[in-house]
């Protein structure tokens, strides 16, 4: 579904990434660590677009997708969420996923203005995907709820709901657990694992290693902007390298 093939990025004398390889497989939640500066988010603004690589490709579907802008790439389906959580704070629930919706959709200007049947008919298929959404994300109880007004694990499930409304066949999430308390992080975790039962493939970036242990099929860790393991979970627990550059004693990880 999505490949990073020997991706480097400069920012002048810094070398953020180097030469970095991956692979998400469909329908696989694929984990992504690493200490603070790492090189984890720049690597999710190369594949989603927001800054260019200085070399190396990134492939989606087996398209080249390097240098495009992050709304086309979005349209392809692949699709990111940001640390800071996006939201229309003054909409309601259902309104902001509604808006979401929009992403797919085909517009055409004129059947708007005169509001032909064609059109109608798209809004209300729209709106029943924004009601199927709120459902799937498990906030439909608070659909009708202003955005500013929810806690912070809601907000939090809304801004992933509105993702989804892009129709992604790549879900890329970056720290989505972050400011969570132990319920918060448990819905969210039960709620990327309902994701990828819909058939759509996960890229986790996630500092919270409970999560990353629990949920992903696979985990790469990045350590100065190269990567230095991937395996399974249970195989990244107990390599060495990892355990020096990141998790620190063997017990910290439980």
């Amino acid at each position: 579904m999505l490949e990073v093939s020997k991706v480097t990025k400069r920012f002048g004398g810094l070398e953020a990434l180097k030469d970095v390889d991956l692979k998400v497989n469909p329908g696989e939640i694929f984990g992504l660590i690493g200490p603070n500066g790492a090189g984890k988010t720049t690597l999710f603004d190369v594949i989603s677009g927001v800054t260019r690589p200085t070399s190396g490709k990134v492939f989606f579907q087996g398209e080249s997708i390097t240098g495009i802008k992050p709304h086309r790439i979005a349209e392809k389906g692949l699709v990111r969420t940001f640390q800071a959580t996006r939201l229309f704070m003054s909409l309601s629930v259902l309104e902001n996923v509604q808006i979401g919706c929009h992403i797919p959709a085909k517009a055409n200007i004129v059947a708007d203005v005169f509001r032909v049947p064609s059109i109608k008919r798209r809004e209300s298929e729209m709106q029943q995907r924004a009601i199927d959404i709120v459902k799937l994300a498990g906030i439909e109880t608070i659909g009708g709820q202003i955005a500013k007004d929810l806690p912070h694990g809601n907000q939090r499930a809304l801004g992933v709901a509105i993702a989804l409304a892009a129709e992604p066949k790549v879900l890329c999430l970056d720290e989505p657990v972050t400011g969570m308390n132990i319920e918060e992080t448990q819905f969210m975790m039960d709620l990327i694992r309902r994701i990828r039962g819909e058939g759509i493939a996960i890229l986790l970036v996630e500092h919270s290693m409970r999560v990353v242990m629990s949920i992903c099929d696979r985990i790469a860790v990045l350590n100065f902007g190269r990567k230095i393991a991937e395996d399974t979970p249970d195989k990244i627990q107990v390599n060495n390298d990892v355990v020096e550059a990141y998790l620190g004693r063997s017990e910290d990880v439980t």
